[in-house]
Order: C-alpha cells, then sequence, then structure tokens
C-alpha cells in the first residue's frame, strides 16, 4: 500500500486497488487533510490503520481530518479527539471601490520570512498552531509555493518590509477560490486592513478570473469577530466542519 499524489495536494492511499482519496498538507510531523472519500467495501478501520501506516512512514506523528458534523461521532469511536468546529462563508465576488489604508502589495515567495514572522506574531498569545514560528513558516510556504497559489488577487498592508496584515487566496477549483490565511498583527487590528485585503482580492477576481462563482472564508466557528466582519460584507455561513485530530 501506498500514498501516491496526484497532483494539486491530492493523494490517493491504495491497497491493491485505490482505498481512499483526500486532499492534504503533509509536512511532518503533522498533515492536515481534508475531503476524505473512501470506498466503503473496505471497513473504516482498515483504511484509517493503513493512512496511519503510511503516514508514519512519512515521518507524521500527528494527523488532522476535517469532517462533516454528523461524521464526528464515527471518528471519535475510532480513536480521534476533536479540536474545534469551523465554518464556511461564502459570496460572488463583485467588484468594489475601496481606498487602501496602507499600502498594498502582491506577497510572493520572497516575502515567505517576512510573512511567517507576521502570522506567528498574530497568533503568539493564541497558544495555536501557528504560535509555533517554524509551524507557521511551513504553512506560509506551501501556499504561497503551491500551484493553488493566486499571486494577483493574494494581498499584503504596509511597506515591506514591515507588512501588518496579510491575505492570501488560493483557487479551490475554475468555479471557486479561497482565502486560505488571513491575519494582522495585534497592533493593527481593528483598521479595516482585513476588509480592504478581501475587497482587493476580490477586484482582482472579478477582472481576471472567468467563470469564478464564489470565494470563501474558513473561520472557526467561536470566532465571532470574523463572522461579524465577514458577514458585513455579504458573505453567508453556508457549511460547517469539525477538525478531529489523532496520533499515527
Amino acid at each position: 500500500m501506498a500514498l501516491a499524489s496526484l497532483g494539486n495536494s491530492w493523494q490517493v492511499l491504495t491497497s491493491e486497488r485505490p482505498i481512499a482519496l483526500f486532499k492534504g498538507e503533509i509536512l511532518a510531523p503533522t498533515a492536515n487533510l481534508s475531503q476524505l472519500c473512501y470506498d466503503h467495501s473496505a471497513s473504516f478501520e482498515t483504511v484509517m490503520a493503513k493512512l496511519r501506516e503510511d503516514l508514519r512512514r512519512m515521518g507524521v506523528t500527528n494527523f488532522q481530518l476535517s469532517v462533516f458534523p454528523d461524521e464526528a461521532d464515527s471518528f471519535l469511536s475510532k480513536g480521534f479527539e476533536k479540536r474545534e468546529v469551523l465554518v464556511r462563508l461564502s459570496r460572488s465576488p463583485t467588484e468594489t471601490k475601496m481606498m487602501p489604508i496602507l499600502p498594498l502589495m502582491n506577497p510572493t515567495q520572497k516575502e515567505i520570512p517576512t510573512l511567517s514572522n507576521l502570522m506567528h506574531e498574530a497568533y503568539a498569545k493564541t497558544r495555536g498552531a501557528y504560535s509555533d514560528a517554524e509551524a507557521a513558516q511551513s504553512v506560509i510556504r506551501s501556499i504561497v509555493s503551491g500551484v493553488d497559489y493566486l499571486p494577483n488577487a493574494s494581498f499584503a498592508s504596509g511597506a515591506f518590509p514591515n507588512l501588518v496584515s496579510a491575505c492570501l487566496v488560493t483557487s479551490v477549483s475554475p468555479s471557486e477560490a479561497t482565502v486560505s490565511q488571513l491575519f494582522t498583527h495585534p497592533l493593527y487590528r481593528a483598521r479595516g486592513l482585513a476588509t480592504t485585503e478581501i475587497a482587493s482580492a476580490m477586484n482582482i477576481l472579478v477582472k481576471e478570473s472567468k467563470g469564478l462563482a464564489r470565494l470563501t472564508v474558513w473561520s472557526p466557528e467561536t470566532n465571532e469577530v470574523m463572522k461579524r466582519l465577514l458577514i458585513k460584507m455579504g458573505f453567508a455561513q453556508d457549511r460547517r466542519l469539525v477538525e478531529m485530530t489523532s496520533r499515527t
């Protein structure tokens, strides 16, 4: 059995035949998986055992899956732990007129160290995954260096190298883009920087992405500030997922 890349972050798990398909960011010692589909002729226990075995070979010690709420109990009964509930908010991108509060730039791979430091500072007091500097850099590098990254629709506020806020956008499909990361330095919050960056992203998406029908943002269900900001911008909640985590 083996994990094989299908490109665009998709992975397939095979055991004589394909038994699972998922999208994943595998950055040892952690793997973040989503959109898991598995062949129900193979038992859930078999799929998870084989997935754990292959991830362990790759140096992964912890992996995280996002599942629909009605699936959460099944994963809990198989040794997973529940982390938090995520909500997706989406809207059709439309062009808006908004003056930037600070200079805006389109982040590229050259800005990965600066963005990583900014992300680390933004989450330093949360004690979450991104509060670790090395983890933050891995996340930023996987986004900005990825084939799905949309540099023209991604924006950072500030005069380089003094960036204070960033909105990183990636392509999900020809009809959907998503804000993969949105973070602001604590000293610059509540100034409208994130709103300006999302509005600027929509302006570019409307102009350059033919057929794009939806821009989405995932947020922890408990993040009322984020949800209020997005709802004020015309986003509406349309999906919920539960983050489950397990050791390999």
